[in-house]
C-alpha cells in the first residue's frame, strides 16, 4: 500500500479558528500541528493515494467556516516527488 503525505495550511476567520480545530480533530487522516492569530492552521494529511488526498482537501474546503486549504507539500511513496 502506498502512502501520500501532504502538508497544508487551512485558512479560516480568526474568530472561527478554535471551532475549526475541534472539527478537524475528528478526521483520522489529519493531524493539526498549530495555528497563528491570523487564522492559519498548519496540518498534515496522510492518505493511500493522491485521489483520496484530494477528496479530504475538498471535504475540508466544503466546511462553511474554512476559507481555503493551501497545499504546501506533497510526498508519495510511489514517485518520491515533492511539490512545494
Amino acid at each position: 500500500m502506498s502512502m501520500v503525505i501532504g502538508g497544508v495550511v487551512i485558512t479560516v476567520h480568526p474568530s472561527e479558528k478554535r471551532h475549526v480545530e475541534l472539527v478537524l480533530a475528528k478526521y483520522a487522516e489529519l493531524l493539526v500541528y498549530g495555528s497563528d492569530e491570523n487564522g492559519n492552521i498548519i496540518a498534515t494529511i496522510k492518505s493511500g493515494s493522491k485521489e483520496s488526498m484530494s477528496q479530504v482537501i475538498k471535504t475540508i474546503e466544503g466546511l462553511n467556516t474554512v476559507e481555503k486549504v493551501h497545499l504546501a507539500y506533497l510526498n508519495s511513496d510511489n514517485d518520491n516527488k515533492k511539490v512545494l
